[in-house]
């Protein structure tokens, strides 16, 4: 049995993705009083990706968190990294022994400054075999109208990967696999930063030809950072490196490039975080870039998370910023 922890818009397409199989069901842990009972009486999600409607004889829905778990051989993991720490720890070690753990999760857990598989390693102990992490290019509102969706399943298990593959492949979504899980995490985790600094480039007026260098730099910075993760057989271009990158960082779908724009315009960060409803994974991010950085003295090597570490955290000017960049870095 599969069950989905996490009632977003991510998660949401997801547990469409998953019903797509004929005959499945899955068992859905929603923490939200008001999108559990609106599920429960439409059918829909009444707050993210309202347009989707289920079958609700195929979904168990529940805001009991160890009875989901307990009736679930695969977990899809959704909620936000600032939250899944506390959400997971709310259960014993003991309730994910043997579970198959699918993190659809782009971010770091804020103050821990661990990624999603290693803090279900470390600190749940789950097996290293029993972790997957799931990758794009992809938004959930585009999969969720059945447009062409891609995503690739990483794994140190080649079966779990092809096992995660086999759930989800539909008519419209299309999967490919790799081991190379920690590099496709730290893609997930630093795409959010550079989606940010696009959008400030965009928000400031700068047009295309900046955006579109800005990227380029940003796949050089991120190829450095993916060193420490040695490989024989990665390639930079593939869809779970540099294709993650450049749709979050061209999509107007992307939360975090929306947030870049709104901080050049002026705006700040408490207003947006109210009026997006979410804080974007790209600001916690950047702070624990920044702190790691600082920690093994590699600061130099980050200019562009820098500069959004400075622009979110320390008010730097966006303007002064992006210029000195254009002048020092691109």
């Amino acid at each position: 049995m599969i069950g989905v922890i996490g009632s977003g818009t991510w998660a949401t397409a997801i547990v469409k993705i998953l019903l797509e199989q004929e005959g499945r069901k899955v068992n859905w842990w929603v923490r939200s009083d008001e999108v559990r009972e609106g599920l429960l009486a439409t059918g829909r999600n009444p707050i993210y990706l309202p347009s989707v409607q289920f079958d609700l004889e195929r979904l168990c829905i529940s805001g009991d968190l160890a009875q989901v778990v307990a009736d679930s051989e695969y977990l899809f993991l959704v909620v936000p990294s600032a939250y899944i720490g506390d959400t997971l720890e709310q259960l014993p070690k003991a309730a994910y022994k043997g579970k198959k753990m699918i993190s659809a999760i782009k971010g770091v857990l804020p103050k821990r400054r661990t990624s999603v598989s290693v803090f279900l390693e470390n600190t749940l102990k789950v097996k290293r075999n029993d972790i997957c992490v799931i990758s794009g290019p992809t938004h959930a509102e585009e999969a969720s109208r059945k447009m062409p969706t891609f995503l690739t399943m990483a794994s140190n298990s080649p079966t779990l990967a092809i096992e995660v593959e086999q759930m989800m492949r539909c008519s419209y979504l299309h999967t490919t696999h790799t081991t190379d899980i920690l590099a496709v995490e730290r893609v997930g985790l630093t795409k959010n930063i550079y989606a940010i600094a696009a959008g400030i480039c965009q928000g400031l007026g700068y047009g295309d030809n900046l955006n579109a260098v800005m990227v380029s730099a940003a796949m050089r910075e991120l190829s450095n950072l993916l060193k420490v993760f040695p490989s024989t057989t990665r390639n930079i271009a593939d869809n779970c490196y540099l294709g993650d990158l450049m749709v979050t960082c061209w999509s107007h779908h992307s939360r975090n490039r929306r947030l870049g724009e709104l901080i050049a315009k002026g705006n700040k960060l408490d207003d947006i975080f109210a009026k997006m409803g979410t804080v974007p994974e790209g600001y916690y991010s950047a702070q624990n870039y920044h702190e790691l950085a600082l920690i093994i003295g590699r600061t130099d090597d980050i200019p562009i998370v820098e500069a959004v570490y400075r622009i979110l955290y320390e008010e730097a000017d966006p303007r002064t910023e992006i210029d000195f960049l254009i002048d020092n870095v691109f």
